[in-house]
């Protein structure tokens, strides 16, 4: 039996610095600053948590590591200039509106996760190998909100033919998760007779579709034991994946939106009816009118009862660097409460009631509700690139962070 899930998008990626005491602090901190767009978790210069990144075009971060650990590596040494450098080429936008290029599919493709074909292995005298079969159990999105099921697909594939296989599914089930709870939620129907979400009968695919509680809420863990029409070894395959139930709308977007020009940037403001009052991160891409990709903004606001515009900013240098004019579409509205069972406002208190609290947690609920998704999009009006500044960004926390790095050793 083997077991496949897939890998969540953004992964935190971690440094062993080996140097004087105060230099770690100061460089994991600025390492963990500066990263892909769109992993903010919120402060002036908190923009997600990666190695020091390599920059390319437009300066935003590509993929690549300056320092991964070979030549000029973290190996107990660090150079200064090139990290000084590195962090000025990252800054010089916003940590929260940020280029966006056509390699940033975690951004752009926002909804989708990726996963591999799996081969399927077998057991033979005692040991495992690889057999003839390879399949795919595919979730049709990562996450599903209020009014939304999700659909999983589980095919399976000989070798070298591009032909589905029959597959007879022996028996499935789904597990929740909520923190460090753990519960079974409604259980999904499964069939390839063009029924309950399945789109074709027949097609050798078979369709889970869940359609979750109002508490349903949680990251859902799905196992399907299955055998495969014509595998000889009579072996019962197993595979895993996951995906993220949120079931009931913290808040809604209304579809109302305005726009303004400030200071060389441009500022979308998209309406939100906010249900349930609470730190928010709202997120947006900006396309040109032929779906070109050109920048990405963030906003983490708290935000109470009632509706509220919530502003976006496309610092302006961005648009300039990006040689892209208008008018522009924003796509991709998107937002979620932050439901974590540690809030910021509770890390401020005094030091002896934060420890209180942090003895008696219960990490019992997950640390996001998400808004239904909104899939309209908003045209922008037409700007003259002239119009929007060529000036680097620049803020108190920006100069603190240089300065903590010159002073380095």
């Amino acid at each position: 039996m083997s077991s496949h899930a897939p890998k969540s998008s953004n992964h935190t990626k971690s440094i062993l610095i080996g140097s004087a005491a105060l230099a770690v602090a100061l460089i994991a901190g600025l390492l963990y600053l500066m990263s892909a767009p769109g992993n903010s978790q919120g402060g002036d210069f908190a923009d997600g948590s990666a190695a020091a990144p390599h920059t390319g075009e437009a300066g935003v971060y590509d993929g690549r590591f300056e320092n991964d650990g070979s030549e000029n590596g973290f190996d107990g040494s660090v150079d200064k200039q090139q990290l000084i450098r590195d962090y000025k080429d990252w800054a010089k936008y916003p940590p929260n509106s940020r280029p966006l290029l056509p390699s940033h599919r975690d951004q752009i493709e926002y909804r989708r996760i990726p996963v591999a074909m799996q081969k399927m292995p077998v057991k033979i005298d005692g040991e495992l190998k690889p057999s003839d079969y390879s399949c795919l159990l595919q979730p049709e999105k990562h996450t599903i909100t209020e009014g939304e099921a999700m659909r999983v697909f589980l095919s399976c594939h000989k070798t070298g033919e591009q032909s589905k296989r029959e597959i007879r599914v022996a028996d499935y089930r789904i597990e929740a998760r909520a923190g460090e709870r753990k519960f079974a939620p409604v259980k999904p129907t499964v069939n390839d007779a063009g029924l309950n979400g399945d789109a074709v009968a027949g097609d050798r695919v078979q369709t889970f579709e869940f359609r979750p509680r109002s508490s349903d809420w949680a990251d859902m863990h799905l196992t399907v034991n299955f055998e495969i029409e014509g595998d000889e070894s009579g072996a019962k395959h197993s595979l895993r994946t996951h995906f993220f139930a949120s079931p009931v709308a913290p808040a809604r977007f209304t579809g109302n939106f305005r726009e303004e020009f400030r200071e060389g940037s441009l500022i979308v403001l998209a309406e939100v009816e906010v249900e349930k009052p609470g730190n928010y991160t709202i997120q947006a891409n900006l396309m040109t009118t032929s779906d070109e990709p050109v920048a990405f903004a963030r906003n983490d606001a708290n935000l109470k009862s009632g509706r509220h515009f919530v502003e976006l900013e496309y610092y302006g240098k961005i648009l300039r660097d990006r040689d892209l004019a208008g008018p522009y579409r924003l796509v991709g509205l998107r937002g979620s409460l932050n439901t974590d069972v540690i809030q910021p406002e509770m890390l401020a208190r005094p030091p002896a009631e934060v420890q209180k609290f942090l003895r008696n947690i219960r990490d019992d609920r997950p640390k996001r509700m998400v808004i239904p998704y909104y899939t309209k999009a908003y045209t922008t009006k037409e700007y003259d690139l002239a119009l929007f500044t060529e000036a680097e960004y620049t803020s108190p926390a920006k100069e603190r962070r240089l300065t903590e790095l010159q002073a380095l050793p």
